[in-house]
């Protein structure tokens, strides 16, 4: 099964869904970008951590909010100390509109594809339009964990209620021109280069064999690769090696060299330069917790 495009299949009735996350620090969500087949709000109840969303990154604590629609490559890093506990809500886009409903309900489908200029993932808790819609995503979990009468059509209106301040909150007259079909093609190419990465972060990965998967030259997959992500090839590569790596540490008693070796690290000094890097510890510290 892919570990890039993640499948869900909602209740066909009522095609919406929470998962409640409880994460450990330094959670990653399978070392690689992933994209999945709804749309997707999930918020911080305790904890803090990292989003990276295409090329961009946003930091993440305790009452933000972070929007993803269902052709945006995305992971996501829990930090320490505390674990990260963040319901996800996943719904197909024809909760809120078909191609047979009403023109104006497709209105409530903007702030996932059609973007503003000033448009981010991320409502941060620190404003006013945050704190509202946090407050509403808990009566939306309250309704969908206890099940009272009418709790499905609670949950829609509360919805809608919520993409309607994401409307007015990043309304502006400059959108962003690219289209789904173009974003969905740009999806294809990166599948496979992610694909292939994580089958093999462990052996030796040169740029000429990932820009064969894109099928594109090497200068040019290198900047596709950095728009699209925000990470040079050999950043996200070292990225799924180090986090493959503190994964290893965590849960065997392997030695540190070994360990560096089976995540496709060729000498002990560039591991522990690059795990320094992007843990802020050393592997001997990831040890001692």
């Amino acid at each position: 099964m892919s570990k890039v495009y993640k499948y869900k299949s909602l209740p066909s009735d009522f095609p919406f869904s929470i998962k409640f996350a409880d994460m450990e620090p330094y959670y990653c969500m399978d070392q690689t970008f992933h994209w999945h087949n709804y749309l997707e709000i999930s918020y911080v109840k305790q904890g803090k951590g990292r989003y990276y969303i295409e090329n961009k990154t946003y930091d993440i604590e305790e009452g933000d909010i972070i929007v993803i629609n269902n052709i945006e490559p995305h992971y996501m890093e829990v930090l320490p100390p505390h674990h990260m506990l963040q319901p996800v809500i996943m719904f197909d886009p024809k909760l809120v509109w078909s191609e047979e409903g009403q023109l104006f309900d497709s209105q409530y489908l903007k702030p996932f594809f059609n973007r503003s200029s000033n448009f981010s993932n991320k409502i941060d808790s620190r404003t006013d339009i945050g704190k509202k819609i946090f407050r509403l995503l808990i009566e939306i979990e309250e309704e969908y964990t206890r099940e009272p009468v009418g709790y499905k059509l609670m949950i829609k209106a509360k919805l809608l209620h919520i993409i309607t301040y994401l409307i007015r909150h990043f309304q502006d007259s400059d959108k962003q021109l690219e289209s789904i079909t173009e974003k969905s093609r740009k999806l294809k190419k990166l599948e496979a280069v992610f694909e292939h990465i994580h089958q093999n972060f462990a052996s030796k990965i040169t740029l000429e064999e990932l820009a064969s998967k894109a099928y594109m030259s090497s200068n040019y997959f290198c900047s596709f690769f950095k728009d699209s992500t925000g990470l040079t090839p050999i950043e996200y590569i070292n990225k799924i090696r180090v986090s493959k790596a503190l994964e290893f540490l965590k849960s065997t008693s392997r030695g540190i060299f070994e360990i560096s070796l089976e995540c496709g690290f060729t000498n002990l000094a560039n591991f522990n330069k690059m795990f320094k890097r992007y843990t802020g510890m050393t592997p001997s510290m990831v040890r001692k917790i």
